[in-house]
């Protein structure tokens, strides 16, 4: 997905607000999905591969919206907070149905529903404070797309996939909260340096 973007909302540049956009519905789509996806998995292991389909529906999904915002110049303030929120669900969902039903480790569930706690608490005060959004970057996406990855190997139980996707799913899990901090921490920086220019101008 490139370098993280961001959208700083000030007097002068009004913020495209539009949420009912073909790419945001994509998105919200995401989340919809999650439910018969929830519900096969409890249904029994006779109906894995109708789960699978509806999880690699969910990744085209992300793949897609994605797609169309930039193709469609949809890119707005609410899909970039549509689009990370719509995985958050879906993974999140998923990783604690796996836990209770599967033997996904429940450290798993933990880091992933911590790490997530942590980056939308961050968007909030971003988005309070500095009124700026934050979007999701590569090492999210990349994060993401493991995860599901690893999701899929305990629904189906395939055995061979899971150590290997559990680690590198565990590192990711890391980076990307790295990398999420990083942002956070110089887009506060940058945001109190262009007020304080304002201060200093007036």
């Amino acid at each position: 997905m490139g370098q993280p973007s961001t959208s700083i909302i000030t007097d002068d540049v009004k913020a495209d607000d539009r949420f009912w956009t073909l790419s945001n519905e994509i998105s919200l789509l995401r989340v919809v999905l999650a439910v018969p996806t929830l519900g096969l998995i409890w249904a029994g292991p006779e109906h894995k591969w109708q789960m699978f389909g509806f999880v690699m529906v969910m990744i085209a999904t992300d793949i897609l919206d994605g797609y169309v915002a930039r193709k469609r110049h949809e890119i707005t303030d609410w899909g970039k907070i549509l689009d990370p929120l719509a995985d958050k669900v879906a993974i999140n969902s998923i990783t604690i149905t796996l836990v209770l039903l599967k033997d996904m480790p429940l450290w798993v569930a933990v880091v992933v529903v911590g790490r997530d706690v942590l980056i939308l608490l961050a968007s909030l005060v971003l988005a309070s404070k500095q009124r700026i959004v934050m979007s999701s970057n590569i090492w999210g996406k990349l994060t993401t797309l493991v995860m599901s990855g690893l999701l899929l190997s305990y629904a189906m139980d395939t055995e061979p996939l899971k150590f290997p996707l559990l680690s590198l799913a565990a590192f990711l899990l890391f980076a990307s909260f790295v990398s999420y901090w990083f942002q956070f921490r110089n887009l506060m920086r940058d945001s109190e340096g262009q007020e304080t220019s304002r201060l200093l101008d007036k």
